[in-house]
């Protein structure tokens, strides 16, 4: 009797179990990371005298094609891009070119193929055939870096050129390729023996030569791959350290890019590049430019056009004809005309929320900021900058007071404007360390152009120390007078850009953690200069300084910086080295 209760009781156990778990579903085992295997293909991996135009490859179980355009490379390069499917378990290449007799095919898929349920991708899956007799086994390797900044650059076309003439880069395909990875690693496979010129491509134009405007890097010397066997039966398959420095020429494509108007008093005008000399406006549906501010940017990529007449304000659109340069297919300055029509379009507002803007706008003072603040830097300059275009400064009206003991002295000073359209001034005075200041400024002693003043403002102000610095002497080994020195922060962002001296003395540094960097300004203008395919010239070479520098306040520190204890292209510490072609 016992028994039978126990069972009873353990089968309503189990019901309940079951139905409790009966929303849930089939549990599963863990996530399948495995890719997919390939069973076979067609033709065989390293198949010779082959004579079809298609490649069969079969999978242990269903697949998916992803981002074919990416990561498909074929050697030779294809003119016409072959036709790739996905049936089933099975992936299938067409090649669309004839096929060239006695020449070695490879094809590597990168990871465009993924397993068909989790997206497992099968990487760098890679085979090759021959129409000949042979195949062709040769290999080199190395690594592509950004010239600037020596970060490796994924994503771009690395290949051999069999033809040796300069002109060949801009006029054939390349003859072999490969694509650089995260590291900048490149590899080259199934090269016929010979010497080559070696590139590398932005291959934005996708036909495997130096288009204008793509990117690109070449070394000086021939390469000329090699298999070597040692008398211990060791392979040296070569060269393995080939080196590229990639860059984009200084040529920029030079364009209107577009009009923007998103207030009623302003129109900004938006340029590809900074502009040589500036465009010139004339009005076509208006008489004249006189209501018309014109401010140009700092970089003279964009001019911000402050409109002053109401009749120009009030009117939903107006039209310009503007001429300027802009570059052509061949990047040469070419005299352009565009009209260029500027609307707005004003928000619905109800009858109240209008009134209450007019209120708003009649009542509005000019404001004003200033970068003054505690613990100014030694070397700063004191700044005022408007959100308006100022008309008049009354200089009597600006105040600058230092503290002596407990009472406060007008100091003299100038100021001097920053910009076109002077949203902005400097107070031009020897800044004192340790000392405090007061800027007072009185109100209505700037007015913008629309007849808009400031209120009275006052900002406090005080200056560091030696104390709160560190000193940082930087001693040059192999010393060249052509040398320039780089303090870098942490993000790899250029702070200081000197000449080097044999000692480089870098003071008031705030206690933190930078890099050194050192290029040759082969040029002598104060600026790293890139390449240029034109004019067979490198990009300046770069060095880091392999370390990271930690310094302390009121600490004097003392390197050494060697550039040739370290391999260039190594030389950049690990911590701030990053893909330069990851996609953002």
């Amino acid at each position: 009797m016992r028994l039978r209760h126990y069972n009873i009781l353990l089968f309503l156990l189990v019901l309940l179990a079951s139905c409790a778990n009966r929303g849930i579903g089939p549990q599963g085992g863990p996530k399948d990371s495995i890719p997919p295997k390939v069973l076979r293909v067609d033709p065989e991996n390293g198949a010779v005298n082959y004579t079809g135009k298609t490649v069969t490859i079969h999978f242990d179980e269903y697949v998916q094609l992803d981002n074919v355009s990416q990561h498909l490379l074929i050697c030779p390069p294809q003119k016409q891009q072959p036709d790739i499917k996905q049936v089933g378990k099975m992936v299938k290449l067409t090649f669309q070119d004839p096929l060239l007799d006695s020449t070695t095919y490879s094809v590597d898929f990168g990871s465009a193929i993924c397993d068909f349920h989790e997206k497992n991708p099968l990487r760098n899956y890679f085979i090759a055939f021959s129409t000949g007799p042979e195949i062709d086994s040769l290999e080199v390797f190395g690594h592509l870096y950004n010239a600037e900044d020596l970060n490796p650059v994924s994503g771009v076309i690395v290949g051999l050129q069999a033809n040796l003439h300069d002109s060949a880069f801009t006029t054939l395909p390349l003859t072999r390729i490969s694509r650089t990875n995260e590291q900048g690693q490149f590899s080259i496979h199934n090269i016929r023996p010979g010497s080559y010129r070696l590139y590398g491509l932005g291959d934005i134009s996708s036909d495997y030569m130096l288009q204008p405007g793509e990117a690109l890097a070449w070394t000086d010397s021939l390469v000329t791959p090699v298999m070597e066997i040692d008398s211990l039966g060791n392979v040296y398959v070569g060269p393995n350290d080939l080196t590229l420095f990639y860059f984009r020429d200084s040529k920029v494509q030079r364009r209107f890019m577009r009009a923007r108007r998103e207030e009623a008093n302003r129109i900004v005008l938006v340029f590809s590049a900074p502009q040589d000399s500036m465009p010139v406006l004339q009005g076509l549906d208006f008489l004249s430019m006189d209501g018309i501010y014109v401010q140009t940017s700092q970089n003279r990529d964009t001019l911000t056009l402050w409109l002053r007449d109401s009749v120009l304000i009030s009117r939903d659109t107006l039209r310009f004809r503007m001429d300027y340069y802009r570059t052509d297919s061949l990047y040469q300055l070419q005299l352009a005309t565009d009209t260029i029509v500027a609307s707005y379009r004003a928000p619905n507002l109800t009858a109240k929320v209008q009134a209450a803007k007019q209120r708003e706008a009649a009542a509005r003072r000019l404001e004003l900021r200033t970068n003054g603040r505690q613990k100014m830097d030694i070397f700063d300059t004191l700044t005022i900058t408007a959100v308006m275009p100022i008309e008049r400064i009354e200089q009597d009206s600006i105040h600058l007071c230092l503290r002596v003991d407990s009472t406060w002295r007008n100091i003299p000073y100038s100021i001097q404007l920053n910009d076109s359209a002077h949203m902005s001034f400097r107070l031009i005075f020897p800044l004192q360390k340790g000392a405090e200041y007061e800027l007072r400024v009185d109100s209505n002693a700037v007015w913008d152009i629309y007849g808009k003043s400031n209120r009275e403002k006052r900002f406090p102000m005080s200056v560091k120390t030696d104390n709160d610095y560190a000193t940082l002497t930087v001693r040059m080994a192999h010393y060249d007078p052509q040398m320039r020195l780089q303090l870098l922060s942490e993000q790899d962002k250029v702070l200081r850009d000197v000449p080097a001296l044999e000692a480089t003395v870098l003071q008031y540094l705030a206690p933190t953690s930078y890099y050194l960097r050192m290029y040759f300004d082969l040029n002598g203008d104060g600026l790293w200069t890139t390449g240029s395919w034109e004019q067979h010239r490198q990009p300046e070479p770069v060095y880091y300084f392999p370390a990271k520098l930690t310094l302390k306040a009121n600490w004097e520190f003392e390197e050494t910086f060697d550039y040739t204890a370290t391999p260039q292209a190594e030389s950049k510490p690990a911590e701030i080295r990053k893909d330069a072609g990851a996609k953002k």
